[in-house]
C-alpha cells in the first residue's frame, strides 16, 4: 500500500491520555452500571441534528441509543487539549456540555510538564462551569485525582500520563 489515508491529525500523546483515562475508569465501573467510552457520539435534544463527541465519558444508568448517537447525558466528559482543539474544547464544548446537563468537565493538557487538569463542576442553576480546581504534575509527581463525583475512585495524574516523553521524535 503505497498511500496512507489520514484520517486525523491527532497527536499521540492526545491517543495515549485518552486510552489511560478510559483504563483507569474502567477499573472502577466494572461495580457499577457505568461506562467508560472513548470518542462515543451523542446527540441531544437541545441540539437537533448535531453530534458531539467527547474524547472520554463516563455513562451510568440504562443506556439509549438513536442509531450510532447515545442520547443520554454522561455524568462525566474530559476533553484532552491540542493546538487544534483547545479553543473549542475550551468554549463550545464547555458551553454545550453544560448546557444538556454534564455534571463534571475535565480539560487535560498533556503538553504541560508532568500534565495538568483543570476539574470544572456544573453550578447549582445547571448553567455553566465553575473551576473546582487545578492538578498540576509539574508541582508534585505524586498528585491524585478523582472523578469529583465518585470520591473513593482515585488515581495519580502521572497514571494519565502515561508513556507522555517516552517517544524519540524526529524531524
Amino acid at each position: 500500500m503505497d498511500n496512507v489515508l489520514e484520517m486525523s491529525n491527532m497527536y499521540p500523546e492526545h491517543r495515549f491520555v485518552m486510552s489511560n483515562l478510559e483504563k483507569i475508569l474502567d477499573r472502577y465501573t466494572s461495580k457499577l452500571k457505568c461506562v467508560a467510552l472513548r470518542e462515543a457520539k451523542y446527540e441531544w435534544t437541545e441540539y437537533p441534528g448535531e453530534k458531539f463527541e467527547p474524547d472520554v465519558s463516563l455513562l451510568c444508568g440504562i443506556r439509549h441509543r438513536k442509531k450510532l448517537c447515545y442520547t443520554d447525558v454522561p455524568r462525566f466528559v474530559a476533553e484532552v487539549l491540542s493546538d487544534s482543539t483547545e479553543q473549542a474544547d475550551r468554549n463550545i464544548k464547555m458551553e454545550v456540555y453544560a448546557r444538556v446537563g454534564v455534571q463534571e468537565y475535565w480539560l487535560i493538557d498533556w503538553r504541560t510538564p508532568g500534565g495538568t487538569v483543570e476539574r470544572y463542576l456544573l453550578d447549582d442553576a445547571g448553567e455553566r462551569y465553575l473551576l473546582h480546581d487545578i492538578k498540576n504534575g509539574n508541582e508534585d509527581a505524586d498528585v491524585t485525582l478523582n472523578i469529583i463525583s465518585f470520591p473513593m475512585w482515585t488515581f495519580r495524574l502521572s497514571e494519565l500520563m502515561k508513556h507522555i516523553g517516552e517517544d524519540e521524535i524526529t524531524e
